[in-house]
């Protein structure tokens, strides 16, 4: 028995399209595919493409059958148009292949992991069949407001009854279709709340492998037996990728709205859809090199970020290392950089630009082992109302766990992250400090004061901060994120003062957590004592009788091409000399480097070199 399936794309799921129709090549053997192209590059596309098992079709054939549709046209946008044109499109098919005993609406983002067969066998007599959007009992209110049903998948014979159902159905499309709730609608969905009493013969699909959805599937078990993936113990048939988002074949979005997906999805249901992907992007440049410009979004909100590199073998090993940089820091952070580059053979340097100059900049520059994330892409609503509450360095120490987070949450490969300030400096490989951290699931480093400052400002340095992703170390993370969007500012209140006092209470409340005794890791001028030998010795520098791994050159400004001023906030000895002249040294040859990529460009000191 062939299965008839349809659906719609344009140029923005012209991949998808292909994504979807290899897969029922897989796993269907006897079906043909009615594929509506929006745009004629699509339909020029899919024509070279030799796709045996499609009749390839514009939208425009179903337009000049309903005078109709076409007429409400210019009153929607791309996708509510799409929505709109469901019911005319299966009627079309239905009127001119007379074959097709039944037509299965697949939304053009599905993708199938195993055979149909259980689809249709639970369709049996019926009709018309649907898939559940299975909202949690919390969540049954929005049953009104998004429809009790998913129509990514929708069944309909050809007999009366559906005929019946896809008549009223176009109407009321054809009536009101838009991406908005009103009128007690949204989208085609709302529409199909009382189809099982409104029509007769109307099925549900209870089988939970079909049509599952990134919201169904973070409500349920996810594992995996002899090669299938399973799903509430059912084996997963096609699964709804809606809110997916390709970029440049290496970063993702998983799904636009933010799932708090399992490693199991991430690895079984959204890696093979990745690399499939992948496939599919070279499949089409084959035929058309140009159909598709790769491209790295930094001017959106990547929801459930996901980096492909960083989750292969030899990404993953590596030491993996973040900052926050503004226009202000660049020098800073690129001399954090060089430094990593001189003494680290392996690492990945993960950069998030708060603004668009650090980022514009920092892109020309093509940096190896530098991955750019731009702040739009981690501000979330809530995000963009602390920044309007906040100074921009409140905001800053603000955004660090929400980064980290944002980087481990979906990355399951990306075992662990290093978070280091823009001022820190390496002296020596930064692996040291890895080994180390060994096991334990959160990295802190003492401040080594006396008891009246470390009252005033902390126990540990917020400055250099690592997270596994572990159990305890990502709770310990998340702990800090919601803490610090509720109160981070630069003033001592509450006994608090910025992101830094939270975490004194941090070796108490959490256990895994490693706090370095180390003075030659992360120490600053706040350390730098009367009594303190500071020298160099063969290539590295030494306080007393340890080496010094990073330094932490807070306060550090350039005011001229002659002239630095080694800390703002405090008075340091002359023996400090030799570190801060190298340091001042590396800022002057990163100045000629970026003058060179960007001769307009100013080092944001607060003064300006002549």
């Amino acid at each position: 028995m062939t299965h008839y399936y349809c659906s719609t794309f344009s140029k923005n799921y012209a991949y998808r399209g292909l994504l979807l129709y290899n897969s029922l090549l897989k796993w269907d053997q006897d079906f043909h595919f009615f594929m509506f192209c929006l745009d004629n590059e699509v339909k020029r596309l899919y024509g070279q493409m030799n796709l045996k098992n499609a009749t390839i079709l514009s939208l425009s054939d179903v337009e000049r059958d309903d005078h109709q549709l076409v007429a409400v046209k210019k009153t929607r946008n791309d996708k509510e148009y799409a929505w709109t044109s469901k019911a005319s499109i299966m009627l079309f098919v239905f009127k001119h292949f007379p074959q097709a005993d039944h037509i299965v609406w697949l939304d053009g983002d599905t993708f199938f992991y195993s055979g149909p067969s259980p689809i249709f066998a639970e369709w049996g007599q019926y009709s018309i069949m649907l898939t559940e959007e299975r909202w949690r009992k919390n969540e049954k209110p929005k049953i009104k407001l998004f429809g009790r049903y998913n129509t990514g998948f929708m069944g309909f014979k050809r007999d009366k009854h559906s005929l019946q159902c896809l008549d009223w159905f176009r109407k009321k499309l054809i009536k009101w279709c838009y991406d908005k709730h009103e009128h007690n609608l949204w989208s085609d969905q709302v529409y199909v709340n009382d189809w099982r009493d409104r029509f007769a013969n109307v099925g549900v699909i209870k089988n939970m492998g079909v049509n599952v959805t990134p919201y169904i599937i973070t409500g349920t078990e996810t594992t995996k037996d002899d090669g299938y993936v399973l799903v509430n113990g059912e084996r997963l048939i096609f699964f709804h990728h809606y809110g997916f988002r390709y970029y440049d074949g290496n970063e993702f979005d998983l799904c636009i709205y933010s799932m708090p997906f399992s490693d199991n999805v991430i690895t079984w249901v959204y890696l093979p859809y990745i690399k499939a992907c992948n496939q599919v992007m070279e499949q089409i440049r084959k035929v058309d090199k140009d159909f598709y410009t790769p491209s790295r979004p930094k001017a959106e909100l990547i929801s459930n970020y996901f980096n492909l590199a960083a989750n292969e073998k030899k990404d993953a090993s590596l030491p993996h290392i973040c900052t926050l940089l503004s226009k202000d820091y660049l020098l800073q952070g690129l001399a954090l950089y060089y430094s990593l580059q001189r003494h680290t053979k392996q690492f990945r340097f993960w950069v998030l630009c708060v603004d668009d100059t650090a980022y514009e900049l920092l892109d020309k520059m093509k940096l190896p082992k530098v991955t750019l994330v731009s702040l739009k892409n981690i501000k979330n609503k809530k995000l963009a109302k602390v920044e309007k509450q906040r100074k921009l360095n409140e905001f800053c120490w603000t955004l660090k766990a929400p980064f980290i987070e944002y980087l481990l949450k979906n990355n399951y490969n990306l075992e662990s992250i290093l978070y280091v300030d823009a001022d820190i400096f390496f002296f020596k490989d930064a692996t040291k400090i890895f080994e180390e951290w060994g096991s334990y699931s959160v990295f802190i480093t003492k401040m080594w004061l006396g008891p009246k400052w470390s009252k005033k400002v902390g126990r540990y340095s917020a400055g250099l901060i690592g997270f596994k992703r572990d159990k305890i170390g990502m709770k310990c993370l998340y702990s800090w994120r919601q803490k610090c969007l509720k109160w981070c500012y630069d003033i001592r209140e509450f006994g608090l003062w910025t992101d830094q006092k939270y975490l004194d209470e941090w070796p108490r409340r959490f256990h895994g957590v490693r706090i370095s005794e180390n003075i030659g890791i992360n120490s600053g001028p706040w350390n730098i004592k009367r009594d303190f030998k500071v020298f160099s010795k063969g290539d590295g520098i030494w306080f007393d009788d340890t080496e010094v791994v990073c330094y932490h050159f807070s306060g550090f400004e350039i005011i001229n091409k002659e002239k630095y001023e080694p800390c703002n906030r405090k008075k340091l000895p002359a023996k400090t000399e030799i570190i801060y002249s190298l340091y001042a040294g590396e800022m002057q040859k990163i100045i000629a480097q970026l003058k060179s990529v960007d001769n307009s460009f100013i080092p944001g000191t607060g003064r300006q070199l002549p």
